[in-house]
């Protein structure tokens, strides 16, 4: 009984070790289990992809967007201020910027009257004209 009792647990860690280490691939993206509760995107072209979104006590909605490539000649990031209308995101204003380079940075300023906003970015890196990477990131929501 004890030597049942001794497989089985054997067979349960090695089960457990197994699956806490798989790999998921998804398009250009790997998500990797890092512990049970933090899950992390390693991009294979993507540098750096950062964005700032705030709302000053005036109403000034600003917004940025930095991002950088590793081994692309382009990169195109389009950003867009969203405004929460009957439960849905609806695009107040947008705006994008494309440089043949590795890297690139959208501002922008703009004033918002009272309501939920949030800032929505998407960037693409290019190599030789032919798209190898995107991502989109939202903002959390910041009531104005």
């Amino acid at each position: 009984m004890k030597r049942i009792l001794r497989w089985m647990m054997v067979f349960m860690i090695i089960l457990w070790s197994v699956q806490s280490k798989s790999l998921t691939v998804v398009g250009t993206e790997i998500d990797m289990v890092l512990d049970e509760n933090v899950i992390g995107v390693q991009y294979l072209y993507i540098e750096t992809y950062r964005n700032h979104f705030e709302i000053s006590s005036t109403g000034a909605a600003s917004s940025t967007t930095i991002v950088s490539g590793d081994n692309v000649d382009a990169v195109h990031v389009y950003g867009s201020l969203q405004k929460e209308i009957s439960g849905q995101w609806i695009s107040i204003g947008s705006w994008s910027r494309k440089v043949n380079g590795t890297e690139a940075k959208i501002t922008n300023t703009v004033t918002v009257g009272p309501g939920r906003y949030r800032y929505k970015s998407s960037v693409y890196l290019y190599r030789n004209g032919m798209l190898v990477e995107q991502d989109d990131k939202a903002s959390n929501p910041i009531s104005n």
